[in-house]
Protein backbone atom coordinates (compact mmCIF):
# COMPACT_ATOMS: atom_id res chain seq x y z
CA UNK A 1 0.00 0.00 0.00
CA UNK A 2 1.37 3.27 -1.40
CA UNK A 3 0.88 6.41 0.77
CA UNK A 4 -1.02 9.87 -1.07
CA UNK A 5 -1.06 12.78 1.31
CA UNK A 6 -1.18 15.03 -1.67
CA UNK A 7 -3.36 15.28 -5.27
CA UNK A 8 -0.17 16.50 -6.54
CA UNK A 9 1.73 13.21 -5.49
CA UNK A 10 -1.63 10.72 -6.66
CA UNK A 11 -1.00 10.06 -10.26
CA UNK A 12 -4.06 7.69 -10.85
CA UNK A 13 -7.68 7.54 -10.40
CA UNK A 14 -9.76 5.17 -8.70
CA UNK A 15 -11.08 3.57 -12.37
CA UNK A 16 -7.22 2.62 -11.99
CA UNK A 17 -7.85 -0.08 -9.21
CA UNK A 18 -9.18 -3.27 -9.63
CA UNK A 19 -12.80 -3.15 -8.96
CA UNK A 20 -14.17 -4.73 -5.40
CA UNK A 21 -17.57 -6.00 -4.46
CA UNK A 22 -19.35 -3.48 -2.31
CA UNK A 23 -21.17 -4.83 1.06
CA UNK A 24 -24.94 -6.94 0.91
CA UNK A 25 -24.34 -7.51 5.05
CA UNK A 26 -25.00 -5.00 7.86
CA UNK A 27 -23.65 -5.16 11.09
CA UNK A 28 -25.27 -3.26 13.78
CA UNK A 29 -24.92 -3.71 18.01
CA UNK A 30 -28.36 -3.24 20.31
CA UNK A 31 -27.66 -0.33 21.85
CA UNK A 32 -29.07 -2.02 25.10
CA UNK A 33 -26.89 -0.23 27.16
CA UNK A 34 -25.61 2.69 25.40
CA UNK A 35 -24.93 6.04 27.44
CA UNK A 36 -22.60 8.52 27.73
CA UNK A 37 -20.31 7.99 30.83
CA UNK A 38 -17.26 9.83 29.78
CA UNK A 39 -16.42 12.82 27.19
CA UNK A 40 -14.28 11.20 24.37
CA UNK A 41 -14.90 13.75 22.18
CA UNK A 42 -16.63 17.53 21.56
CA UNK A 43 -19.66 16.50 21.06
CA UNK A 44 -20.21 14.38 24.50
CA UNK A 45 -21.35 17.44 26.52
CA UNK A 46 -23.83 19.76 26.81
CA UNK A 47 -23.28 23.81 26.94
CA UNK A 48 -22.80 23.76 30.96
CA UNK A 49 -20.47 21.17 30.70
CA UNK A 50 -22.39 18.12 31.63
CA UNK A 51 -22.47 14.83 30.06
CA UNK A 52 -24.88 14.47 27.72
CA UNK A 53 -28.12 12.95 28.75
CA UNK A 54 -29.55 9.77 26.80
CA UNK A 55 -33.53 8.62 26.90
CA UNK A 56 -32.52 4.78 26.28
CA UNK A 57 -36.56 4.26 24.91
CA UNK A 58 -35.79 7.40 22.33
CA UNK A 59 -32.56 5.42 21.60
CA UNK A 60 -34.16 1.73 21.41
CA UNK A 61 -36.44 3.26 18.73
CA UNK A 62 -34.24 4.92 16.66
CA UNK A 63 -32.21 2.07 16.34
CA UNK A 64 -34.80 0.04 15.38
CA UNK A 65 -35.58 3.04 12.47
CA UNK A 66 -31.91 2.75 11.33
CA UNK A 67 -31.98 -0.89 11.18
CA UNK A 68 -35.71 -0.73 9.16
CA UNK A 69 -33.88 1.65 6.83
CA UNK A 70 -30.84 -0.99 6.06
CA UNK A 71 -33.69 -3.92 5.41
CA UNK A 72 -35.77 -1.68 3.15
CA UNK A 73 -32.90 -0.55 1.19
CA UNK A 74 -32.14 -4.62 0.38
CA UNK A 75 -29.35 -5.05 2.69
CA UNK A 76 -29.17 -8.32 5.56
CA UNK A 77 -28.71 -7.04 8.54
CA UNK A 78 -27.43 -8.75 11.76
CA UNK A 79 -27.63 -7.57 15.06
CA UNK A 80 -24.29 -8.03 18.06
CA UNK A 81 -26.14 -8.63 21.65
CA UNK A 82 -25.49 -5.62 24.03
CA UNK A 83 -22.64 -6.31 26.25
CA UNK A 84 -22.52 -4.82 30.20
CA UNK A 85 -19.90 -2.30 30.68
CA UNK A 86 -19.65 -1.29 26.55
CA UNK A 87 -21.74 2.00 26.55
CA UNK A 88 -20.67 2.51 23.08
CA UNK A 89 -20.63 -1.25 21.41
CA UNK A 90 -23.84 -0.02 19.27
CA UNK A 91 -21.00 2.06 17.31
CA UNK A 92 -19.86 -0.67 14.95
CA UNK A 93 -17.94 1.14 12.42
CA UNK A 94 -15.48 1.73 14.95
CA UNK A 95 -13.66 -1.83 16.60
CA UNK A 96 -12.50 -3.33 12.32
CA UNK A 97 -11.96 -2.09 9.32
CA UNK A 98 -13.39 -4.50 6.71
CA UNK A 99 -11.47 -4.45 3.53
CA UNK A 100 -13.15 -5.70 0.49
CA UNK A 101 -11.27 -7.90 -1.39
CA UNK A 102 -10.91 -8.28 -5.52
CA UNK A 103 -12.87 -11.69 -6.00
CA UNK A 104 -14.70 -11.21 -3.58
CA UNK A 105 -13.32 -11.75 -0.26
CA UNK A 106 -12.65 -10.03 2.51
CA UNK A 107 -10.89 -9.33 5.70
CA UNK A 108 -10.63 -7.44 8.64
CA UNK A 109 -7.90 -5.60 11.22
CA UNK A 110 -8.82 -5.25 14.68
CA UNK A 111 -8.77 -1.10 15.84
CA UNK A 112 -6.49 -0.34 18.95
CA UNK A 113 -8.77 1.70 20.27
CA UNK A 114 -8.08 5.37 21.76
CA UNK A 115 -10.00 5.42 24.43
CA UNK A 116 -9.72 2.22 27.12
CA UNK A 117 -13.11 1.46 27.66
CA UNK A 118 -13.90 0.70 24.26
CA UNK A 119 -11.09 -1.67 23.54
CA UNK A 120 -12.98 -4.69 24.41
CA UNK A 121 -15.01 -4.37 21.88
CA UNK A 122 -13.07 -5.46 19.09
CA UNK A 123 -12.82 -8.98 20.43
CA UNK A 124 -16.80 -9.23 19.75
CA UNK A 125 -16.19 -8.00 16.87
CA UNK A 126 -13.22 -10.87 15.95
CA UNK A 127 -15.65 -13.33 17.21
CA UNK A 128 -18.55 -12.74 14.88
CA UNK A 129 -16.56 -12.33 11.62
CA UNK A 130 -14.62 -15.34 12.22
CA UNK A 131 -18.08 -16.98 12.31
CA UNK A 132 -18.49 -15.35 8.63
CA UNK A 133 -15.46 -16.85 7.28
CA UNK A 134 -13.56 -13.22 7.67
CA UNK A 135 -10.46 -13.39 9.31
CA UNK A 136 -8.97 -10.60 11.29
CA UNK A 137 -5.80 -9.26 11.84
CA UNK A 138 -4.20 -7.30 13.43
CA UNK A 139 -1.69 -3.92 14.02
CA UNK A 140 1.89 -4.35 15.68
CA UNK A 141 1.39 -2.77 18.75
CA UNK A 142 4.26 0.06 18.05
CA UNK A 143 1.82 1.47 15.32
CA UNK A 144 -0.04 3.17 18.01
CA UNK A 145 -3.90 3.84 17.66
CA UNK A 146 -6.14 2.88 14.75
CA UNK A 147 -9.64 3.64 15.15
CA UNK A 148 -10.70 0.82 12.56
CA UNK A 149 -13.56 2.27 10.35
CA UNK A 150 -14.13 5.06 11.64
CA UNK A 151 -11.32 6.34 9.80
CA UNK A 152 -10.76 3.88 7.38
CA UNK A 153 -12.70 4.22 4.12
CA UNK A 154 -12.81 1.83 1.85
CA UNK A 155 -13.92 3.24 -1.89
CA UNK A 156 -16.83 2.33 -3.72
CA UNK A 157 -15.92 -0.47 -5.68
CA UNK A 158 -12.44 -0.45 -6.36
CA UNK A 159 -9.02 -1.73 -4.10
CA UNK A 160 -8.44 1.78 -2.88
CA UNK A 161 -8.25 3.09 1.30
CA UNK A 162 -9.11 6.26 2.55
CA UNK A 163 -7.37 7.02 5.52
CA UNK A 164 -7.49 9.96 8.39
CA UNK A 165 -5.38 10.52 11.23
CA UNK A 166 -4.89 13.45 13.66
CA UNK A 167 -7.79 13.08 16.38
CA UNK A 168 -7.73 9.35 17.19
CA UNK A 169 -5.70 7.02 14.46
CA UNK A 170 -2.27 7.65 14.47
CA UNK A 171 -0.45 8.15 10.98
CA UNK A 172 1.89 5.39 11.92
CA UNK A 173 -1.04 3.19 12.19
CA UNK A 174 -1.63 3.72 8.33
CA UNK A 175 1.93 3.14 7.97
CA UNK A 176 2.04 -0.01 9.31
CA UNK A 177 -0.83 -1.31 6.92
CA UNK A 178 0.57 -0.34 3.92
CA UNK A 179 3.60 -2.36 5.27
CA UNK A 180 1.01 -5.33 5.79
CA UNK A 181 -0.74 -4.97 2.32
CA UNK A 182 1.55 -3.52 -0.26
CA UNK A 183 -1.36 -4.05 -3.17
CA UNK A 184 -3.39 -1.62 -1.59
CA UNK A 185 -3.11 2.54 -2.30
CA UNK A 186 -3.93 4.52 0.52
CA UNK A 187 -5.14 8.61 0.81
CA UNK A 188 -4.49 9.86 3.64
CA UNK A 189 -6.18 12.82 5.31
CA UNK A 190 -5.20 15.16 8.41
CA UNK A 191 -8.32 16.00 10.54
CA UNK A 192 -7.48 19.11 12.15
CA UNK A 193 -11.20 19.92 13.20
CA UNK A 194 -12.08 18.21 16.98
CA UNK A 195 -15.61 18.51 16.04
CA UNK A 196 -15.23 15.74 13.17
CA UNK A 197 -13.31 13.42 14.67
CA UNK A 198 -13.54 10.49 12.67
CA UNK A 199 -13.16 10.37 9.06
CA UNK A 200 -16.38 8.81 8.58
CA UNK A 201 -17.80 12.52 10.14
CA UNK A 202 -16.90 14.71 7.60
CA UNK A 203 -16.41 12.12 4.30
CA UNK A 204 -18.99 9.91 2.94
CA UNK A 205 -18.21 8.08 -0.32
CA UNK A 206 -21.68 7.27 -2.15
CA UNK A 207 -20.06 5.87 -5.15
CA UNK A 208 -17.00 5.91 -7.33
CA UNK A 209 -16.74 9.71 -8.25
CA UNK A 210 -19.61 11.08 -5.37
CA UNK A 211 -18.84 11.58 -2.09
CA UNK A 212 -20.30 13.94 0.75
CA UNK A 213 -17.77 16.26 2.65
CA UNK A 214 -17.20 18.88 5.23
CA UNK A 215 -14.62 21.39 3.48
CA UNK A 216 -13.66 22.69 7.17
CA UNK A 217 -12.49 19.53 8.30
CA UNK A 218 -10.23 19.26 5.76
CA UNK A 219 -6.45 20.71 5.17
CA UNK A 220 -5.62 22.07 1.15
CA UNK A 221 -4.08 18.65 0.75
CA UNK A 222 -7.08 16.95 2.25
CA UNK A 223 -9.54 19.05 -0.24
CA UNK A 224 -7.01 18.14 -2.70
CA UNK A 225 -7.60 14.58 -2.32
CA UNK A 226 -11.18 14.94 -2.11
CA UNK A 227 -11.82 16.69 -5.72
CA UNK A 228 -8.93 13.90 -7.15
CA UNK A 229 -11.01 10.99 -5.92
CA UNK A 230 -14.47 12.34 -5.74
CA UNK A 231 -15.05 14.65 -9.02
CA UNK A 232 -18.75 15.20 -8.12
CA UNK A 233 -17.63 15.85 -4.42
CA UNK A 234 -20.69 17.35 -2.75
CA UNK A 235 -19.85 20.17 -0.26
CA UNK A 236 -21.91 20.22 2.84
CA UNK A 237 -23.06 23.43 4.34
CA UNK A 238 -21.58 23.61 8.26
CA UNK A 239 -24.85 23.87 9.80
CA UNK A 240 -25.80 20.45 8.21
CA UNK A 241 -22.61 19.36 8.91
CA UNK A 242 -22.92 19.71 12.86
CA UNK A 243 -26.02 17.43 12.32
CA UNK A 244 -24.03 15.07 11.02
CA UNK A 245 -25.08 14.84 7.86
CA UNK A 246 -21.43 13.85 6.72
CA UNK A 247 -22.57 10.64 8.84
CA UNK A 248 -24.39 9.31 6.33
CA UNK A 249 -23.67 5.80 4.44
CA UNK A 250 -24.60 4.35 1.17
CA UNK A 251 -23.23 0.76 0.39
CA UNK A 252 -25.37 0.38 -2.95
CA UNK A 253 -24.67 3.60 -4.56
CA UNK A 254 -28.15 5.11 -4.43
CA UNK A 255 -29.78 4.76 -0.84
CA UNK A 256 -28.16 7.69 1.29
CA UNK A 257 -29.16 7.08 4.95
CA UNK A 258 -28.34 10.22 6.94
CA UNK A 259 -29.63 12.08 9.94
CA UNK A 260 -32.52 13.48 9.39
CA UNK A 261 -33.15 17.46 9.23
CA UNK A 262 -30.63 18.09 6.85
CA UNK A 263 -32.60 19.66 3.99
CA UNK A 264 -30.16 20.89 1.67
CA UNK A 265 -27.75 17.67 1.75
CA UNK A 266 -31.32 16.10 0.83
CA UNK A 267 -31.89 17.97 -2.26
CA UNK A 268 -28.50 17.67 -3.26
CA UNK A 269 -28.28 13.86 -3.58
CA UNK A 270 -31.43 13.97 -4.94
CA UNK A 271 -29.96 16.33 -7.98
CA UNK A 272 -27.20 13.54 -8.18
CA UNK A 273 -29.40 11.08 -8.52
CA UNK A 274 -29.52 9.55 -5.32
CA UNK A 275 -32.43 8.82 -3.15
CA UNK A 276 -31.85 10.45 0.53
CA UNK A 277 -33.25 7.85 3.53
CA UNK A 278 -33.43 10.32 6.59
CA UNK A 279 -33.87 8.73 10.03
CA UNK A 280 -33.94 10.42 13.23
CA UNK A 281 -30.33 9.51 15.41
CA UNK A 282 -30.66 12.64 17.84
CA UNK A 283 -29.70 10.52 20.40
CA UNK A 284 -26.96 9.03 19.34
CA UNK A 285 -25.67 12.08 18.47
CA UNK A 286 -25.17 13.09 22.03
CA UNK A 287 -22.09 10.62 21.91
CA UNK A 288 -20.79 12.21 18.23
CA UNK A 289 -22.12 9.68 16.14
CA UNK A 290 -24.65 9.01 13.59
CA UNK A 291 -25.72 6.45 10.77
CA UNK A 292 -22.03 5.76 9.62
CA UNK A 293 -21.14 5.41 13.03
CA UNK A 294 -23.96 2.82 13.84
CA UNK A 295 -22.74 0.72 10.94
CA UNK A 296 -20.41 -2.26 9.28
CA UNK A 297 -20.86 -3.27 6.24
CA UNK A 298 -19.65 -6.24 4.69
Amino acid sequence: MAIFTSASDWSRQPTDYSQVDRPSRILLAEPTYFQVEEAQNAHMTAGDGSLQAVNQETAQLQWKAVKTAWQNAGFEVEALEGSPGLADLCFTANPTLILPLPGGGREGWRARMFWESRRPEADIHEAFFETKGIPIHSLPESAGYFEGGGDGLPHPGRQLLHGGFGNRTEFSAWEALAAARPDWDMLIYQQPNKNFYHLDTALAPLNEDTALFVPEAFDDDGLGLIHAAFPNAIPLCLEEAMNFAGNACCHDGKHVILQAGSPQTEANLQEHGFTPVPVETREFLKSGGSVRCLVQGF
